[in-house]
């Protein structure tokens, strides 16, 4: 890298992880996200309605969807994705580690949907799903520590296509920071997730939606690849 970091972007972002952790409890402590989210899951959807605001984004979504499709979604969170997905396909599961995520889940899930997707209490590291058709998931990588092992084991999962959504840039996502002696580098960890993937050898596709958010630009990046063989 040119900024002044020698390693790996897998690298790069285990350095951001134990950075991020030395500052914020959340980043390794579980008990303490919970009692963040406690207090911010009922508002949520309103302070971050971006699968609300993002039909250009989910349309290419539904695109790559099949209708027998069984989609596993890593930390769907209150399930703002999920409803305006999970009509294109045959199944939804998700892997939620939040109870008060979880919650908040039932309790928007509309009832002209039908019955509300499987939930599993699961951090996705933990989780022992196996396979589904589609694999996706949408800003909720945020704590993962070893991110290179959670893109191989996405791949791995998928019997058909991986799907990221990452927001990019401030105010909207604060990028993965790593100190160097007395400099902070930073980048976006939609761009460190692509590099990555290149480090594994999966081709991916990498394009950046532009949604209104308050009247401020925020740019999504939305990540795809076909599973493929990964040494």
């Amino acid at each position: 890298m040119s900024d002044g970091y020698s390693e790996t972007s897998s690298q790069f972002w285990l350095d951001a992880w134990h950075y991020s952790a030395s500052k914020l409890d959340r980043t390794a402590g579980d008990a303490d996200e919970e009692a963040f989210w406690e207090d911010f899951a009922p508002v949520y959807d309103i302070k971050s309605p971006l699968a609300a605001l993002a039909g250009e984004l989910i349309a290419e979504v539904v695109d790559m969807l099949e209708p027998g499709d069984d989609v596993l979604e890593i930390g769907p969170g209150t399930g703002a994705f999920t409803k305006r997905l999970y009509p294109h396909v045959s199944s939804w599961t998700g892997v939620e580690p939040s109870a008060a995520m979880r919650r908040e889940f039932a309790r928007l899930w509309p009832a002209e949907l039908g019955d509300m997707p499987d939930l599993l209490p699961s951090r996705w590291e933990d989780c022992t799903v196996s396979a589904a058709d589609v694999v996706f998931t949408a800003n909720a990588v945020y704590r993962i520590r070893d991110m290179r092992t959670c893109l191989k084991r996405l791949n791995d999962t998928a019997r058909r296509r991986v799907i990221m959504v990452q927001t990019i840039g401030r105010p909207h996502a604060n990028p993965l920071e790593v100190k160097i002696g007395d400099t902070i580098i930073e980048r976006e960890r939609a761009h460190v997730i692509s590099d990555i993937l290149s480090e594994l050898k999966i081709e991916h596709r990498f394009r950046v939606h532009q949604v209104m958010r308050n009247n401020i630009p925020c740019s999504v990046g939305l990540i795809d690849w076909h599973p493929t063989v990964v040494d």
